[in-house]
């Protein structure tokens, strides 16, 4: 099944991805799999590296002589533009656009669907967030909260883990000991996890990705269930990004 399918995305939708590792793989692919005919804005409100593939044209709110009328140009052109404020040259990333401009353009009803990256965690496949952590529009429809299969099994550290230390205090889990699905759970479910910035009209939806790093889908399916359970997570997925069909089950 194709992840556009998985996340039942209606027409007008903002989706906001936050969480591990592997958000921008999702992102480029939900451009990708949703249909041509539909106007597809990709962007963030923290920092993502500037595409490498065709079809992708860059826009940069902050640059001097940019207007909406060249991004919705783009947008009805069937491109699917990234919209940032400016371009990092150092690194070659870009940084993010306000949550209001994202909701001016949204409400003008001159996208169909938005694509936020909206979190980092520096390509680790779990994140404990700091109080100002995630920067999520208002206007999100479905938040979407990533993690990297890759992190079950092993060590709460740095290695693995995006500041570790914060994920040590919501689960109560010593640092070094092996993260578990309850780890997880205990994380995302915490008051002061990630949960307490989503919006209130949105659903939110777990994606348990890299699962074709598990020798066995019984953690993965064991984090779905405690995810499940008293969290207001709607539904979780199982995928790889490296699949044609990229889900493999949803557990809702």
């Amino acid at each position: 099944m194709k992840l556009y399918e998985a996340l039942d995305l209606k027409q007008r939708a903002v989706a906001a991805l936050v969480g591990g590792g592997g958000k921008t793989s999702i992102m480029y692919r939900l451009a990708e799999e949703i249909p041509a005919s539909c106007r597809v804005l990709v962007t963030t409100t923290t920092k993502i590296f500037a595409p490498d593939r065709i079809g992708y044209p860059c826009f940069y709110t902050n640059e001097e002589g940019y207007k909406d009328e060249f991004l919705i140009k783009a947008l009805q052109s069937g491109k699917r533009p990234v919209l940032a404020s400016v371009r990092i040259k150092e690194n070659n990333k870009l940084d993010g656009v306000k949550p209001q401009t994202l909701a001016a353009l949204f409400k003008a009803g001159q996208v169909d669907f938005m694509l936020v990256e909206a979190d980092g965690s520096k390509g680790r496949p779990l994140k404990g967030h700091l109080e100002y952590e995630p920067v999520i529009p208002e206007i999100t429809t479905r938040l979407i909260i990533v993690i990297g299969a890759d992190v079950l099994g092993r060590p709460l550290d740095s290695e693995y883990v995006h500041r570790p230390e914060i994920v040590a205090e919501l689960t109560g889990q010593e640092m070094g000991t092996v993260v578990k699905p309850d780890t997880i759970a205990r994380l995302i479910k915490h008051p002061g996890g990630i949960l307490r910035t989503s919006p209130a009209a949105a659903e939110n939806i777990a994606i348990i990705n890299k699962i074709d790093c598990l020798g066995s889908l019984d953690e993965a399916y064991e984090t779905a269930r405690l995810l499940k359970k008293g969290s207001g997570i709607s539904k979780v997925i199982l995928c790889s990004m490296r699949s044609e069909n990229p889900v493999a089950d949803i557990i809702e």
